[in-house]
């Protein structure tokens, strides 16, 4: 049985952490102001401030994380490698990409989000659904993924 942190289970994340608590994960979901799915142990802090998060988690660790890139600090991940002993997965909105993707480059455990047709034509963003199914994916086999498409960058809904 594994520990994994959630960052981001009161919102898109939330399909993930309630099916890692089906297959037997104990999971620990930080959101900052919704409830996280039955199961989860909550921990309510803005996990853009370190030292808020730091003093919620303590000394604790985790076996892995998935974490909501929007939903933290660059200096909150940094305290995630002390505090997560296996996988990270960062899970990156378009936000991080410009229309110079061709060169994208992904360190490994990355969810790059993109974009997916709709069967109208239009573009539409990924379901949380999604977004969380492909998460658990990265966080089983650790290679960087893009989810849909990001090219071209005009495109995005």
């Amino acid at each position: 049985m594994s520990t994994t942190l959630v960052i981001g289970a009161s919102g898109v994340l939330a399909p993930a952490a309630a099916k890692l608590v089906r297959t037997g994960d104990t999971v620990t979901g930080v959101s900052l102001r919704r409830p996280v799915p039955t199961g989860v142990e909550h921990v309510l802090v803005d996990a853009r401030s370190v030292s808020a998060f730091s003093s919620a988690i303590n000394e604790r660790c985790w076996n892995r994380a998935v974490v909501y890139a929007p939903a933290v600090s660059s200096g909150v991940l940094k305290r995630l490698d002390s505090a997560v002993e296996g996988v990270i997965v960062l899970v990156r909105t378009t936000a991080a990409v410009t229309d110079t993707v061709g060169r994208l480059e992904l360190p490994p455990g990355t969810l790059q989000l993109g974009w997916t047709d709709a069967p109208d034509g239009k573009t539409r963003w990924h379901t949380p659904e999604e977004i969380s199914q492909a998460a658990l994916e990265v966080l089983n086999n650790g290679r960087a993924t893009v989810l849909g498409r990001i090219t071209p960058w005009a495109d995005r809904p």
